[in-house]
């Protein structure tokens, strides 16, 4: 009974999205070394790369999340800037994804994939 009563308490509006958007400097070989730890750390944490500075991730609610990056404050570089910005399910929900013309066909190219049909 506990566990269908948690279940239905996970709704759109309670489950949040956390968006990682951030400017690290990679000027000199330390500062690369730190921002790729960064996005490791990110990754370590569940976080999937949405663009190259862009890092998204599900959790079950605002105070989970808030746990999620206060933890991930003290990896942030120096002279970086790193903005956690939190939305509903239901708000991700309607985000609106556009690709140019030839997008897919650049990326299968650079990762690799082969066209089968």
């Amino acid at each position: 009974m506990a566990r269908r009563q948690r279940l239905e308490t996970l709704t759109g509006w309670s489950m949040m999205w956390i968006i990682c958007m951030f400017d690290i400097p990679v000027r000199t070989r330390k500062e690369m070394r730190k921002a790729t730890r960064f996005r490791n750390v990110l990754l370590d944490e569940g976080f999937v790369m949405k663009q190259f500075s862009v890092y998204i991730k599900p959790v079950k609610s605002l105070s989970a999340g808030q746990t999620v990056t206060k933890r991930l404050s003290r990896f942030i570089p120096d002279n970086s800037s790193v903005s956690f910005l939190y939305i509903t399910d239901k708000q991700y929900l309607m985000t609106e994804n556009y690709l140019g013309k030839n997008y897919e066909e650049e990326t299968r190219e650079k990762n690799g994939q082969l066209l089968l049909f």
